[in-house]
C-alpha cells in the first residue's frame, strides 16, 4: 500500500483508540525538496506514527512544535532554507527550498476529513479529487476547510461560502497543484487521491517471495496468484493470496477489479506461464512482465496465437542491474515497476539535465474551426470516443504533469465531449485569428501552472500514444531545449518547449504554428510514423477508421 493508505490505516487505530493526533502535510513547495505537495506525517503525542513530510529536516520541528501551532486551529508553517543561514526555524534544511506545511490537530474519537475522503476512494478502488484551503483572507472560509469530489463522503469542515465552493469546484476539474482564488482571497491545494497501484504476482515460487517483500515497501498492494499455493506463510507480506485451481476467468476478474493493475509471471512452468500471459493480455493490466529470456516469451506469444507488439510486455522483465541473487532480481523487477508506474526513464539521476522534479504541462490545441472539414474535427469519433477525447486522455495517462486543452470553435461540445477528463478548460476567445493564439494561450496557461516545458499536441492525432509522449519528455529532460516528432519527411507536432522558448511561442501571430521554431540544430527529433495521420478532410475522416490502434486509451 501507498503511503497515504498505511496513513489512513494508522490513524483509523489511532481514532478506535480514542488517541489525538496531529497530521502534517505539505502544501506548497519552492525550489527544491525531499518531498512534494500532498506529503503527510501522522504524529502521536510525542511519537511518529507514519509517513514524514521532508528528509529528516522536518520532521522534528513537526513532533515538537506542531502540536503547539495549530492549538487555536489549522495553520501553515513555512520551512524556508533559502536564507543565509538556513535554519529560519530552528532546523538546517539541506534542500534550499521553501516548504508550506499544514498542521492540523485532530481531538481524541474524531475523524479527519482529507484521510477519510482517502479511505473512501481506497474502498472503491476510484480516484477522487480533494480540495483544501491552505491561505485564507476571507472571513468565511478558514484555513483548513476542505470540499471532496469523488465517492461519497461526509465532511466535517466544509467550504460553505457559495463563491468559494463555485471557484473550488471549477479549480477541481484542472490539474493538482496550488490553485489561486483571484478575487477571494483564496488559495487551494488541489489534490487527486487514487489507491495503490495493484501488483499480481503470477508464481508461487521461493524467488516470488522477495518481490513481494519489496514491491510491498514500495507502495504497492500484491496479490499472489497460482494454481496451487504451496507454504503460503511465505507471503506474509502480500495483501492477498489467491489458489486459483487454474480458473482462468477468476484470476481475469481479478486484474481487471483494479484501479491500476501490473502482471509479473513467474511460474516457471509453460503451461501456467501461458495459460497466465493468455488472460493478462485480455486484461486492463497496465504491465505485463515475464520472468526468463525474450526468445522464451515469443514462444508463449506464438502459442497463445498473438501476435505480439503489445507496448505493456516487458520481457526480458527487470532494469539491467547485473541482478544474479533473488534478492537482486527483486529489485531490477521492482525498480521497472516503479518506473513504469511513474512514467520514468528508470536512468541514472546524473543523467538528466533537467531538475529531479521538473514538470511538463502537456496542452491540446482544440480551438480551430475546421474549415477544410467543415466540422468540428476535434469531434470526429474513432472507436466511439471523439478525437479531442483521445489525445487528452493519451496526455493524462502520460503522468508528465497538467494537462489543458485549448477550447475556442465548438467550446461548448468539445468541453461536453471531455466529460470528467482531469484537464483545464483553456478559453481562447480569439481563436479565430488562426493556431497562433492558441499557442499564446497554451504558454500563458503553463506560465500559470508553473511549468518547466510546454507540451503541445493537436487534437487531430488519433493515433498519440503514451510511449511516445515520454519519449518526447525524456528527450527534454536529458537537455534538448525543443524535442518534436518526426515523420513523413517533416518534424512537428507534437513537441516539448523548454520554458526558455517560451517567448518565441509568445511572439506568433496569426496562423503560424511552431514550425519555423522546430527547424533548429538544437531540436532534438523523434520518430513517430503515426504522425502522418491526421484529419483535415472528409477523405481523412474515411481513412481514419484502418488506422484506429489496437490498444487505445483507457
Amino acid at each position: 500500500m501507498n503511503e497515504l493508505e498505511r496513513i489512513v490505516r494508522e490513524a483509523a487505530t489511532l481514532v478506535a483508540d480514542r488517541s489525538p493526533f496531529l497530521l502534517a502535510t505539505v502544501v506548497r513547495v519552492s525550489g527544491s525538496s525531499y518531498r512534494r505537495p500532498g506529503a503527510r506525517m501522522l504524529v502521536a503525542g510525542d511519537r511518529w506514527v507514519s509517513g514524514c513530510v521532508s528528509g529528516g529536516c522536518l520532521e522534528g520541528d513537526v513532533m515538537l512544535r506542531g502540536e503547539h501551532r495549530c492549538r487555536d486551529g489549522a495553520v501553515v508553517v513555512t520551512y524556508d532554507s533559502t536564507t543565509e543561514d538556513g535554519e529560519t526555524w530552528g532546523v538546517g534544511l539541506g534542500c534550499n527550498g521553501v516548504v508550506d506545511v499544514l498542521l492540523e490537530h485532530v481531538a481524541a474519537g474524531a475523524t479527519h476529513d482529507a484521510l477519510a475522503f482517502a479511505a473512501a476512494c481506497f474502498a472503491e478502488e476510484t480516484t477522487g479529487t480533494l480540495v483544501t484551503v491552505i491561505r485564507s483572507t476571507a472571513g468565511a472560509v478558514r484555513v483548513g476547510a476542505r470540499l471532496a469530489f469523488g465517492p461519497p463522503c461526509a465532511l466535517a469542515h466544509p467550504v460553505t461560502d457559495p463563491a468559494a465552493r463555485s471557484a473550488i469546484e471549477a479549480a477541481a476539474r484542472g490539474p493538482a497543484g496550488v490553485v489561486e482564488l483571484d478575487g477571494l482571497g483564496i488559495s487551494v491545494l488541489v489534490e487527486k487521491i487514487a489507491p495503490s497501484p495493484q501488483l499480481f504476482v503470477l508464481g508461487g515460487g521461493h524467488d516470488a517471495v522477495s518481490i513481494v517483500t519489496l514491491a510491498t515497501s514500495v507502495g504497492f498492494r500484491v496479490t499472489v496468484a497460482c494454481p496451487t499455493i504451496r507454504q503460503g506463510a511465505r507471503f506474509r507480506a502480500a495483501d492477498r493470496v489467491v489458489s486459483t485451481g487454474g480458473a482462468a476467468d477468476r484470476l481475469r476478474a481479478l486484474i481487471d477489479a483494479a484501479a491500476e493493475p501490473y502482471v509479473v509471471i513467474m511460474h516457471h512452468q509453460v503451461t501456467p506461464d501461458r495459460d497466465a500471459l493468455a488472460v493478462a493480455l485480455a486484461s486492463r493490466a497496465r504491465y505485463i512482465g515475464v520472468l526468463g529470456p525474450a526468445r522464451r516469451t515469443r514462444d508463449l506469444l506464438a502459442e497463445i496465437g498473438h501476435p505480439g507488439g503489445d507496448p505493456r510486455i516487458h520481457a526480458p522483465i527487470g532494469l539491467d542491474l547485473g541482478a544474479e541473487t533473488p534478492e537482486q532480481i527483486a529489485l531490477s523487477i521492482v525498480g521497472e515497476l516503479q518506473a513504469v508506474a511513474r512514467r520514468a526513464q528508470g536512468g541514472k539521476l546524473r543523467a538528466r539535465a533537467r531538475p529531479l522534479h521538473a514538470r511538463v504541462a502537456l496542452v491540446v490545441l482544440a480551438a480551430g474551426g475546421s474549415r477544410r472539414l467543415g466540422r468540428p474535427k476535434q469531434l470526429v469519433e474513432l472507436d466511439g470516443a471523439p478525437l479531442v477525447r483521445r489525445v487528452a486522455t493519451t496526455c493524462v495517462e502520460a503522468r508528465s504533469g497538467p494537462v489543458g486543452v485549448v477550447l475556442g470553435a465548438s467550446a461548448g461540445a468539445v468541453a461536453r465531449a471531455l466529460g470528467d477528463l482531469e484537464v483545464a478548460h483553456i478559453a481562447n476567445d480569439g481563436w479565430e485569428e488562426g493556431i497562433a493564439s492558441s499557442v499564446r494561450a497554451a504558454v500563458r496557461w503553463a506560465e500559470a501552472s508553473k511549468a518547466d516545458a510546454l507540451l503541445i499536441a493537436l487534437a487531430d492525432q488519433p493515433l498519440l500514444t503514451v510511449e511516445h509522449l515520454t519519449a518526447l519528455r525524456d528527450a527534454w529532460l536529458a537537455g534538448a531545449p525543443i524535442a518534436a516528432s518526426r515523420f513523413s519527411g517533416v518534424v512537428g507536432a507534437p513537441a516539448v518547449f523548454d520554458r526558455s522558448r517560451w517567448d518565441a511561442l509568445s511572439r506568433l501571430q496569426g496562423d503560424q504554428g511552431a514550425g519555423r521554431l522546430l527547424r533548429v540544430e538544437d531540436v532534438a527529433a523523434i520518430d513517430w510514423a503515426g504522425g502522418a495521420i491526421d484529419v483535415d478532410t472528409a477523405d481523412d475522416v474515411r481513412a481514419l477508421g484502418g488506422h484506429a490502434p489496437a490498444n487505445p486509451p483507457s
